[in-house]
């Protein structure tokens, strides 16, 4: 949904303030931004990649630890081969846990990068056009109808009424797409991840 202007009551004579109060839906901003469209698509090549060799690590410890469970207990190599197969089932989780770690590590970055980047352009049209307050917007839907949660969720609300005359959040949104498309396109994440394409 857009977003819209607020007007709220002038300010005393003199004081160079127009009063003028604006909203935006960032959820739209965010979805709507291209970059964050590339980003999410480099995001899911990265996480294609690191789910093949995920697989492929997985099946060889499966392969090996079918090879162990078919080993007599009496075989002289079946402790060496036992203690090998554990060392790779460990380096395996760790590998794994690191990986989702850092998935989610680059996911907050640039969540943050593109918040930020929100901002500027938020200002950078607030000091254009005479805005002196941007509030964030957002529908009330309650999540459940659990009294506590829905207090909390009402208690988190910080505006409470736009008019619908007029839109801000696609004015941000063109604003943003124009700067970035303006700029050769570069990948936002390594082309590879250093621990994807280790031994």
């Amino acid at each position: 949904a857009a977003s819209s202007y607020l007007w709220a009551s002038p300010r005393t004579a003199g004081t160079g303030a127009t009063g003028r109060v604006v909203c935006v839906d960032l959820v739209t901003v965010f979805n709507e931004s291209q970059r964050q469209k590339d980003l999410a698509e480099e995001m899911k090549s990265k996480q294609d990649a690191l789910e093949k060799e995920n697989q492929k690590r997985r099946a060889a410890i499966d392969a090996d630890q079918q090879v162990v469970d078919k080993m007599d207990p009496s075989d002289p190599t079946f402790q060496t081969r036992a203690r090998e197969l554990l060392r790779a089932q460990i380096e395996y989780k760790n590998w794994f846990d690191l990986m989702q770690a850092d998935m989610t590590r680059e996911i907050g970055v640039w969540t943050v990068k593109v918040y930020k980047e929100i901002l500027e352009g938020i200002k950078d049209l607030a000091d254009k056009e005479g805005i002196e307050m941007v509030f964030y917007r957002d529908e009330f839907t309650p999540s459940s109808y659990n009294v506590d949660q829905v207090r909390e969720q009402i208690r988190g609300r910080k505006l409470l009424y736009w008019n619908n005359s007029t839109d801000i959040t696609m004015q941000i949104v063109q604003k943003l797409n124009e700067a970035y498309r303006a700029q050769p396109r570069q990948p936002m994440l390594e082309a590879e991840h250093a621990a994807i394409s280790a031994a």
